[in-house]
């Protein structure tokens, strides 16, 4: 007979408390249902130790199906740290209770029940949208996200919102003002999630209220990340697709002509709705320098111009040209086209390897050789400017001797030349005679400037001017009687004239720099050189000085080019092949004169010194016709 009883699996031992059995001294306890002994001393284990129960992923949904605030409160916050592994095709239960939780919250806002709304129902709300942004990087989720009926809707009711909490003057709502922060942090999120999805939102009519919103946002922002977001969501909804011709592709233009006037589904397209000053307020962003901004910018352009969206009764050649020139703004102020013409081609060659255009010189002039070390030396001392001298007299002494010989004299290694004392005083006495003359005038009105220094005293200061220089006391009369005296000749060597005076600073620096610095003349006296001898060794020096030595540059065959490269060159060749080369001879070829005056004092210099930039057909070669 059967029995109710619970059947064990062992049976149960029972052990006296007043006489426990001990074992090697140690007192023992005897397990319930089963054979191994324990010490006593140590708690038994917690009832389930070794049993998991059921993973996390059941536990979040059995949570979120209790409807009790704390699992639901941490089935929230669980299930963001798997959102990434979250399959919404296999978990839908859990992808429409984020859904529910998500919308909860704004529409409690739309039926003004905000004193429902506290700190819990807006943290599920992010929990819940940060859940999902997380998991619409997968494509399967995206794909089942698209497809939810009224998901689109309710996305673009919240953005809605969104746009007006924050950019709306007026339109906080005072019950909800803590909560500021969050909003603008629930914008990011919401723009992230729509981003992925708005691939899947194809043939968007004219009125679609998610891309006027998203247009709204993107011109009146003033954050990177939002703009960035909201351009990359237009630029998606601008997907067209032909339902009618599933197969046609894409690059068959012969194909194209033939059915585009057949394609009647992508009349009527949002494409159209677009305004001039709202591209003109995208087209303005390439005007700065980043990277990631113009590479949203000219992904946008890319679809706006190349879409197949039928305009009215237009081809789809038609519409692109249409299209076209509303971007360029060619009918009214041309603005767009100009900027797109200066940085289509700065950003061609953006982030490429390329060599620095050193700036060409004119061929130096032919120079004759010297027949003398010292020809083209001059033999006195230049005079002083006037602000120089209006400067130097007001000097006392020896300060102002020294300043003058600096200024007008430069330390040099040549032993051949020499300047001789008498000389060089005299040329300091000449240029500041005004000091000793109004010094000998009684007349007050003069103004009275500091003694020059006597001839002795001026002669040893120009040692100390010039640490290099040495007097010296030649004999000019080697052979002489004894009652006869030697001519003697009293020279200063290691110093030369200058041909003109520099400045205060310039001949400080220059009569102590190091000796390597000084220029020396190392071509020797060669009087036997016929007269007109050119100097062929200075020549070839001066050539390879100024001129680029291309031997030694990298002519580069290849390069990794990377997708701005790539996009600007398309929208370039484009603009130039629909614009400027249909210009006729008896127009005002504006188009092309913006890009001459933008391009031609940089592009061909940079392509001189790139040869592999016309190889690679990075740079066409009809462009150059437009800048001669």
């Amino acid at each position: 007979m059967p029995t109710l009883l619970p059947i064990t699996p062992s049976s149960k031992t029972t052990i006296p408390l007043s006489n426990p059995t001990t074992q090697n001294g140690i007192t023992q306890y005897q397990s319930i249902g089963t054979g191994f002994y324990t010490p006593y001393n140590q708690p038994p284990q917690p009832i389930g130790t070794g049993h998991p129960g059921i993973d996390v992923k059941q536990r979040i949904i059995m949570a979120l199906k209790s409807g009790i605030q704390s699992e639901t409160d941490w089935a929230l916050s669980e299930v963001a740290k798997y959102s990434t592994f979250l399959i919404f095709e296999n978990d839908s239960f859990v992808a429409n209770e984020l859904i529910k939780c998500m919308t909860l919250l704004y529409q409690l806002i739309k039926d003004k029940k905000y004193n429902l709304i506290n700190q819990n129902i807006m943290r599920h709300s992010l929990d819940a949208l940060v859940t999902l942004r997380n998991s619409a990087q997968d494509l399967q989720n995206q794909q089942w996200l698209s497809q939810v009926p009224n998901f689109k809707k309710q996305l673009t009711e919240i953005l809605k919102f969104l746009y007006n909490w924050n950019y709306t003057a007026g339109f906080k709502i005072l019950e909800l003002i803590e909560f500021d922060d969050e909003f603008y942090e629930a914008l990011i999120y919401v723009l992230d999630l729509i981003e992925p999805l708005t691939c899947y939102y194809i043939n968007n009519s004219k009125n679609d209220v998610l891309f006027h919103t998203l247009f709204q946002i993107l011109t009146i922002t003033k954050d990177k990340t939002i703009f960035i977001t909201s351009l990359k969501c237009v630029s998606h909804l601008l997907i067209t697709w032909d339902k009618s011709d599933q197969t046609k592709e894409e690059e068959d233009d012969d194909h194209e002509e033939e059915e585009e006037l057949n394609s009647k589904n992508i009349t009527n397209n949002c494409i159209d709705s677009i305004t001039e000053d709202q591209l003109q307020t995208i087209i303005n962003t390439l005007l700065v320098a980043d990277n990631e901004l113009n590479y949203a910018v000219l992904y946008f352009i890319k679809m706006y111009l190349f879409s197949k969206a039928i305009y009215q009764d237009y081809s789809v050649k038609d519409s692109q040209r249409l299209r076209l020139k509303k971007l360029l703004q060619l009918n009214t102020t041309k603005i767009n086209l100009e900027i797109l013409l200066k940085q289509l081609p700065l950003l061609i060659v953006t982030d490429l390897p390329l060599i620095e255009p050193v700036e060409l010189k004119l061929a130096p002039n032919t120079e004759l050789s010297k027949r003398s070390s010292n020809s083209g030396s001059p033999t006195t001392a230049p005079e002083l400017n006037e602000e120089l001298y209006k400067i130097l007299i007001n000097f006392p002494e020896p300060a102002r001797a020294t300043t003058w010989l600096h200024c007008c004299y430069e330390p040099t290694l040549t032993e051949e030349l020499e300047v001789t004392q008498i000389s060089i005083w005299k040329a300091y006495e000449t240029q500041f005679k005004e000091v000793w003359q109004n010094n000998e005038n009684n007349d007050k009105i003069q103004p009275i400037y500091h003694q020059l220094l006597p001839a002795v005293d001026f002669i040893k200061n120009v040692t100390k001017a010039f640490p290099r220089a040495e007097a010296k006391v030649l004999n000019l009369n080697t052979e002489t009687s004894e009652d006869e005296t030697p001519k003697r000749k009293f020279i200063i060597r290691g110093i030369k004239p200058r041909q003109f005076p520099v400045s205060i600073e310039k001949g400080n620096y220059e009569a102590i720099r190091p000796l390597k610095d000084i220029e020396t003349t190392t071509t020797k006296s060669n009087s036997e050189l016929p007269i007109g001898h050119i100097n062929e060794t200075k020549f070839k020096q001066n050539l390879n000085f100024q001129f680029i030595n291309l031997d030694k540059q990298i002519l580069k065959n290849s390069y990794q080019l990377n997708l701005l490269n790539l996009i600007s060159h398309k929208i370039l060749k484009y603009i130039i092949t629909e614009v400027l080369d249909k210009e006729t001879s008896d127009s005002i070829h504006y188009a092309s004169n913006l890009f001459k005056l933008h391009n031609d004092y940089w592009l061909p210099d940079l392509i001189f010194t790139n040869p592999g930039l016309l190889q690679t057909g990075i740079i066409e070669n009809d462009w150059f016709k437009y800048l001669i």
